[in-house]
């Protein structure tokens, strides 16, 4: 395998003392379909159990190549490779994030519990961030299910150039801790010309059900900006979209993870959409010319005709999904190589691009009857290398949806 891809090997890797097992990429000569080049990030053993991994989010840096690139995530665990990559060089560090009197002061009588979505950040200046979700829970509301709020978190200690494992929460970013509320997680930070945002996911109305992904300007990293946030990207009129599949009659429809990224001066976001434990979980990817989309508008969506009613109205237009588990008959179907493929990212990589995602491997997808879901605990990472084929000066919006749909595809080719 080339170099380049033994580095990209080392954003995702596996328990302590574990090596990346990489298949042969197919030789770029030959044809390959985007299963074909699907790899995994990490060698999953099941006696002893090890590398699984949740929800990898990529770590961006402020002077791209200088700190080996690295991924944080629903685990609970900063991974990365020190040194040159290669076998047997990929480790995983613990992550905590201790509650810090601050955000104790914020709570408002209520605690908080599991913690997911952890996203680490380096801005513009070097300072490090953590955006990080946890669900939270108050005896005021004690029919209540637990709901989930954006908090930003701070290192512990001054970690030089590395990236931080030891945090401490400091100050709500996004939701509430006095009302249950729908939505605020998967937060993230992203910087555009010079200014912060938080991007993350929001209860956009709750009749029909709908959440999507939004920006908040924020004033600091701890501190929103005032004003409400920007909806980016939303569930739009696809059923593709329902969250509990074709066959349901309830109709929430969820627009997820949503990881951006630019691309020869375009911003793509690379998103998931269903339920992310069912075949549904899927990923889109959306354009748009500036990071903000005009007022009323949102990052276009991938969609093509569909004559035969895949997805159960014939001649309505649908999304054109990067990849999908979902329906044989539409494409980028992989389910023989990867299930639920989900929480995707567009990355660069010494001048190449990749697709980073989770998803079960097709043996571990076995449904539990118990909750009618695959296990969580069973995703697994992957990459895929990407070609980038961006016209110079197209722009998203005066761009037809085929030649929108080959700006940037699962390929061998550079």
């Amino acid at each position: 395998m080339r170099r380049t891809l033994w580095r990209i090997a080392l954003t995702a890797v596996t328990t302590v003392g574990l090596t990346t097992a990489c298949s042969t990429t197919p030789t770029e000569s030959a044809p390959a379909g985007p299963a074909q080049l699907i790899q995994p990030m990490t060698k999953v053993t099941t006696q002893p159990r090890q590398g699984y991994y949740s929800d990898p989010y990529p770590i961006r840096v402020a002077k791209p190549g200088t700190l080996p690139q690295s991924f944080s995530g629903t685990t609970s665990e900063l991974l990365s490779c020190a040194g040159t990559p290669t076998k047997g060089c990929f480790q995983a560090t613990p992550m905590t994030v201790s509650i810090g009197p601050s955000l104790t002061a914020q709570l408002a009588g209520s605690t908080l519990r599991n913690r997911i979505n952890n996203n680490v950040f380096q801005d513009d200046s070097g300072a490090w961030q953590l955006a990080v979700t946890y669900y939270v829970a108050n005896p005021r509301y004690p029919q209540a299910k637990a709901w989930t709020a954006v908090v930003h978190a701070r290192p512990a200690q001054a970690s030089g150039t590395a990236v931080p494992t030891d945090w401490v929460a400091d100050s709500l970013v996004a939701g509430d801790f006095t009302k249950p509320t729908k939505a605020n997680y998967d937060g993230k930070y992203f910087q555009d010309n010079g200014k912060l945002y938080l991007v993350y996911s929001e209860r956009l109305t709750d009749n029909p059900a709908r959440d999507g992904i939004v920006a908040q300007p924020m004033a600091t990293a701890a501190i929103p900006a005032p004003g409400k946030p920007t909806v980016l990207l939303a569930p739009g009129d696809f059923r593709s979209e329902l969250f509990f599949g074709l066959d349901q009659p309830a109709t929430f429809k969820l627009i997820e993870t949503g990881n951006i990224t630019q691309v020869n001066g375009k911003y793509v976001m690379a998103y998931s959409t269903g339920e992310y434990d069912d075949p549904g979980y899927k990923i889109g990817l959306a354009w748009s010319d500036t990071f903000l989309p005009a007022a009323g508008a949102g990052y276009r969506k991938l969609t093509m005709p569909d004559p035969t009613g895949v997805w159960g109205t014939p001649n309505h237009a649908e999304v054109r999904y990067l990849l999908q588990s979902q329906e044989s008959k539409w494409p980028n179907y992989i389910a023989k190589t990867v299930v639920a493929p989900g929480v995707p990212a567009v990355i660069q990589d010494n001048g190449r691009w990749y697709l980073t995602f989770a998803g079960y491997q097709p043996a571990d997808a076995v449904v539990d009857p118990k909750t009618g879901h695959f296990p969580p605990s069973s995703r697994r990472p992957y990459f895929a290398p990407l070609a980038v084929r961006i016209p110079p000066n197209a722009t998203v919006e005066q761009t037809s949806e085929a030649d929108l749909a080959n700006w940037l595809t699962i390929s061998a080719a550079s």
